[in-house]
């Protein structure tokens, strides 16, 4: 490796340059943690590198000493060329607002191969705590993201114990995952049968989606929240009932486009009073009554 070479290219206060991997450091802005890195994740990417070129530069700021580079995009590559004792192709940014790196930093690292929603919630989690900037709407469109995404990251960072640790690996959860979790973790009502179940599956080795299901139909009182599918006297699905874990349902009915029209409403009849016995099963001890 040959060190920091002389700038090549220039793009207003951007310069790149081929420098020695182990001289730039992850700034407080990069997403991804170095130690959370899987080889075999690196496995590809090292192949291609070796074999065609690192062919997109990472992003770095230099310090206002220029003694240091801080990356904030490309920690990946900067590993690969590391491991094959390459120099690492860098565009080097220098007086680069806090706003822009931050913002260069996150849509950068999203591209190739996007930063686990963890991840994510812990960088935006630090730039909030440390006041980077002055708000936590500030972070958010800094990040590129809406102050909802944003509060519910910050709460993700937050969460009881027992529902981070019932989940084997952390950054399989998705934000749709915790889109629908963290209105049950903020409910006092829904949230101790939530952490009981949620013990109960810690060490269990299942996956996001199983773990997410059965917090979800603890929180309701269920074992599990199972579809229902709708079948005619001749065993033709219909369609496919799918309760929620509010107490909601959702209704796939199938294809009628070829259906004569009499069919479609004897269907729709069959699929109706199916509808209805489930909705009496699932409410067994409710007292009847008008809404309020």
């Amino acid at each position: 490796m040959s060190g920091t070479s002389p700038p090549s290219i220039k793009n207003g206060t951007a310069i790149l340059q081929q420098v020695d991997p182990r001289s730039v450091y992850p700034s407080k802005f990069c997403i991804r943690v170095e130690d959370e890195i899987a080889e075999e994740s690196l496995a590809q990417l090292q192949e291609d590198i070796e074999k065609f070129g690192q062919t997109t530069p990472g992003h770095a700021l230099a310090v206002s000493d220029g003694s240091r580079l801080e990356l904030l995009d490309g920690l990946r590559r900067k590993i690969a060329c590391q491991k094959l004792g390459i120099d690492f192709l860098v565009l080097v940014h220098h007086d680069l607002p806090i706003e822009r790196a931050i913002a260069l930093a996150h849509s950068r690292d999203n591209q190739s191969q996007p930063a686990s929603f963890w991840d994510r919630a812990v960088a935006w989690d630090c730039l909030v705590n440390d006041k980077v900037l002055p708000s936590e709407a500030a972070v958010a469109k800094a990040v590129g993201v809406d102050k909802s995404t944003m509060s519910r990251a910050l709460a993700f960072v937050k969460a009881p114990p027992e529902v981070l640790e019932a989940f084997p690996d952390i950054r399989a959860v998705t934000l749709k995952h915790w889109a629908e979790l963290a209105p049950l973790v903020e409910n006092k009502e829904t949230l101790p049968r939530l952490l009981e179940r949620a013990v109960l599956l810690a060490g269990k080795g299942l996956s996001a989606n199983k773990v997410a299901a059965e917090l979800k139909a603890a929180a309701v009182g269920k074992d599990k929240i199972e579809k229902h599918e709708v079948k005619n006297a001749n065993g033709k699905k219909l369609a496919t009932i799918r309760p929620n874990h509010r107490g909601g349902f959702a209704i796939d009915v199938m294809d009628m486009r070829g259906v004569p029209p009499s069919y479609r409403i004897m269907d729709a009849i069959i699929i109706h009073e199916h509808f209805l016995a489930l909705v009496e099963s699932s409410f067994p001890t409710d007292k009847r009554g008008g809404r309020s």
